[in-house]
């Protein structure tokens, strides 16, 4: 299935643009889509960045890099440190494909 016609979820399971539409339908009227329903209460506030207890990283970097790190970050909306955990992340994650 190309993106252009619908998703595949994690699971597997194909996802379409009809039901998106249905979805966001039903969540602008304040309803739960058909099948869907809350598994906890609605927690205010900024989310957890991890279930995972966090520690510092601390390193040294030259400076253009750390420049490019800001600008880079900047340009995304985040911050510098965001954008180093992802880039970290990013490449965990690619050694396990």
């Amino acid at each position: 299935m190309s993106k252009a016609s619908g998703y595949i979820a994690a699971n597997g399971q194909e996802i379409t643009e009809a039901m998106i539409d249905r979805w966001c339908d039903a969540y602008e009227r304040g309803e739960f889509p058909e099948g869907e329903h809350t598994v906890g209460d609605v927690v205010h506030g900024k989310p957890q960045r991890s279930i995972e207890k966090t520690t510092v990283l601390t390193l040294k970097i030259p400076i253009g890099m750390k420049a490019a790190i800001n600008r880079k970050a900047k340009q995304q909306g985040i911050s510098a440190s965001e954008y180093a955990r992802r880039a970290i992340a990013d490449e965990l994650l690619a050694e396990t494909r």
